[in-house]
């Protein structure tokens, strides 16, 4: 009993410098209790009664201790509840934060000691972890861990033996360790299913030679050790075993290694000579590309045939280096080798033109629009082989409907994808340039064919100004040299008349008659003057408001003595007393004198009836007679000059026939229309329609309403 008091007494003294480092938790700093000197852990379970239950329940206590458990790793229906040991006894020790301790550290714990359910503990009011070293001691033979008499519980030992046996339960797994197969000492090495995952037994069999460090605990009436983390166990005598294999394990993944870097280098070899070949084929290309465009503008800008051919021929040998190039363009429906390069011929006979409706390949390419590639003519079904020479490699392109380009090589696949190309680029670019050419010849003609034109006109307008100079001229000349003295015949006629009187004789028939023809001939020379200088627009017309009742009753007064002679009725009918029209009145009495004077003539029998009326927007003069007539289908031809119902020296009607030409142009140089409906044998009626008009008055009176408006506004 000293000797536990001399050690429980040095044991304070040694861990009293150490408190000032310690960790506190869970307790005031001014609880004295803390500071008592621990007792140790089989006294404060002492049970001198014998009913199981610790004589000092409900007491404070302070015990000190190694952790076996840490609190919270043991399986109790309890939170917080860890176990202690000491070189006594154990005990279980709750605490409800104690996040600091863990399994192996030393530690002071106070408290209320409590007994429930069977199971004594302390119920602690606070803890210390004392900084005590994690070095593990020197190793001490498995016999004196397993004599209970020793008191190692709560103790680090290190120890080293045999594994003997394997197994679990459910608290975690276990093996256990013998010293020697001679010996009965024996220890159980226990790692709790909480830890079995940082702390693998599985690494160890059976005859294995182990060493252990941990902490010595009892379990029923046996001992075990519990190791704190995975570098608690270790093999022994087996370094030459773990040599050889880690030296086979290096060899063997140096083996790997060797391998693996042969096969990476042979890979980066084979992928450095792809990536040389596609960046030398790609510089090639470029070049290719760069060497075409700059030389393209010779195709482009040729001005000929001839010129696009050689350009052709230039670009391939020279830019893409292939021996074989012809040009065929279309001429009477064959396609014709037009220029072909001279290194054709060293392998290939002359080439011969084909039928574009022929059954030939190049025809074929021509019709369809489509290029054609072969790689080797030998592959391909051909009628005669031997006519190709030493051909073996070709492409085709069309060259729009201007015809086909081609390229050859001697070597069987010597056009590759990317010069097909190419050869197609140059086939639309020379096709661009001779639909360029076309255009240009086609505008050329045109051109040529307008200037022709144009210098046609520009005659044929000096003629007709010169034809209508002449006209004119004959016009004035006309009107003075035949109206001046057929006016004096008129009325020297007129006045012989007169003067015989009604004697006998022929002098009074022969001056009526050379005043009758005089009248005709003036008629017929107005007619043609009149018409003459409106086709010559020479004739002024004033339109203005003009009242066509008014017009037509004095056109009827004036021939009514010509009806009346040929015992005719003359009419005017209309529906109200003013019809209002926008025209000129001289040329509305002209109108009305030819229809009027025309009805006369050609009617017989009945009469002849003028009406005037408005219809929709036109203010009409409808001029129907009861005369011969005439087919319907000759009507169109009435308004043509010189043209009547019957012509020819044994005609029945005179007159000049230009009267109708004469209406019709008048009425059209006043914005209006005439048309004629006829039958023969029963009659015709013509129609005039010219825009309608306002009267004077009415003019005037809007107007006045306008000026006074403006002057309110």
């Amino acid at each position: 009993m000293t000797h536990r008091s001399v050690f429980w007494g040095l044991l304070a003294i040694g861990l009293m410098p150490c408190w000032g480092n310690v960790a506190w938790a869970g307790a005031s700093p001014t609880d004295s209790l803390q500071f008592r000197t621990p007792a140790p852990i089989a006294q404060v379970r002492q049970d001198v009664d014998g009913d199981s239950v610790p004589d000092r329940v409900g007491d404070t206590v302070s015990v000190a201790g190694r952790v076996s458990a840490a609190p919270g790793a043991l399986p109790l229906p309890n939170d917080g509840v860890g176990a202690l040991q000491d070189t006594t006894a154990g005990i279980h020790v709750r605490l409800q934060d104690a996040p600091s301790l863990s399994r192996g550290d030393s530690a002071r714990v106070w408290g209320v000691l409590r007994h429930r359910a069977g199971l004594t503990q302390i119920e602690g009011m606070g803890y210390q972890r004392v900084g005590a070293s994690r070095r593990a001691p020197d190793p001490v033979p498995l016999s004196v861990p397993s004599a209970a008499s020793d008191r190692h519980e709560g103790q680090f030992a290190r120890v080293n033996g045999t594994i003997t046996a394997r197994s679990s339960n459910r608290g975690g797994e276990y093996f256990v360790l013998r010293e020697e197969a001679s010996s009965d000492a024996q220890l159980t090495v226990f790692v709790s299913n909480q830890h079995t995952d940082r702390i693998r037994l599985g690494r160890f069999g059976e005859g294995d030679r182990v060493e252990v460090t941990g902490i010595i605990s009892q379990y029923d009436l046996s001992y075990q050790i519990l190791p704190r983390e995975e570098g608690d166990l270790a093999h022994i005598g087996q370094a030459w075993s773990y040599l050889r294999w880690t030296l086979l394990g290096v060899g063997g993944l140096g083996v790997v290694s060797i391998a693996v870097i042969l096969f990476l280098r042979s890979a980066v070899r084979r992928r450095t000579q792809e990536l040389t070949r596609r960046e030398t084929e790609l510089k090639d290309r470029q070049m290719k590309v760069e060497a075409l465009y700059s030389a393209t503008d010779r195709l482009l800008r040729a001005t000929s045939r001839v010129e696009v051919a050689e350009a052709l021929i230039e670009l391939v040998r020279e830019v893409l280096g292939y021996r074989g190039v012809s040009v065929r363009f279309v001429e009477d429906g064959v396609l014709k080798v037009f220029d072909v390069a001279e290194t054709t011929l060293t392998f290939m006979p002359e080439r011969p033109d084909f039928d574009v409706d022929g059954a030939s390949a190049v025809a074929e390419v021509y019709r369809s629009g489509q290029t054609l590639a072969v790689d080797d003519v030998e592959t391909v079904e051909v009628n005669d082989p031997a006519e190709y020479g030493d051909l073996r490699s070709v492409v085709v392109v069309p060259v729009g409907e201007h015809g086909t380009f081609a390229v050859a090589s001697p070597e069987p696949g010597a056009i590759n994808g990317f010069d097909t190309h190419l050869i197609e680029v140059l086939g639309s670019y020379a096709t661009a340039t001779l639909d360029r050419l076309d255009r240009e010849k086609a505008l050329r003609a045109a051109k040529e064919e307008a200037e022709r034109v144009r210098e046609e006109a520009e005659v044929a307008r000096d003629q007709a100004e010169e034809a209508a100079r002449l006209k004119s001229a004959f016009l004035a000349n006309m009107s003075h040299e035949i109206r001046t003295p057929l006016t004096s015949i008129i009325g020297f006629a007129e006045a012989l008349g007169d003067e015989v009187g009604d004697e006998e004789g022929n002098a009074g028939r022969f001056a009526e008659l050379i005043g009758q023809s005089g009248h005709r001939l003036l008629d017929t020379l107005d007619g043609v003057l009149n018409l003459s200088k409106l086709e010559a627009g020479q004739m002024e017309l004033k339109t203005e408001p003009v009242d066509l009742v008014t017009e037509a009753r004095q056109t009827i007064e004036e021939l009514r003595p010509q009806a009346t002679e040929k015992g005719l009725g003359l009419t005017v009918e209309t529906d109200r007393p003013e019809v209002w029209a926008r025209a000129d009145a001289g040329s509305v009495q002209i109108v009305l004198q030819n229809l009027v004077s025309n009805a006369i003539k050609y009617t017989e029998e009945g009469g002849v009836h003028v009406r005037v009326y408005r219809k929709n927007d036109w203010a009409v003069l409808e001029v129907e007679d009861t005369g011969i007539g005439m087919d319907p289908t000759l009507a169109k031809d009435l308004f043509k000059p010189f043209r009547q119902a019957s012509e020819g020296i044994g005609r029945a009607y005179e007159g000049s026939g230009v009267g109708l030409a004469v209406t019709q142009k008048a009425t059209e140089e006043m914005g209006g229309q005439v048309d004629v409906e006829t039958e023969e044998g029963t009659g015709s009626r013509f129609t005039v329609k010219l825009p309608q008009g306002e009267s004077p008055g009415a003019e005037a009176v809007e107007g006045g309403k306008a000026a006074g408006s403006m002057s309110e506004t």
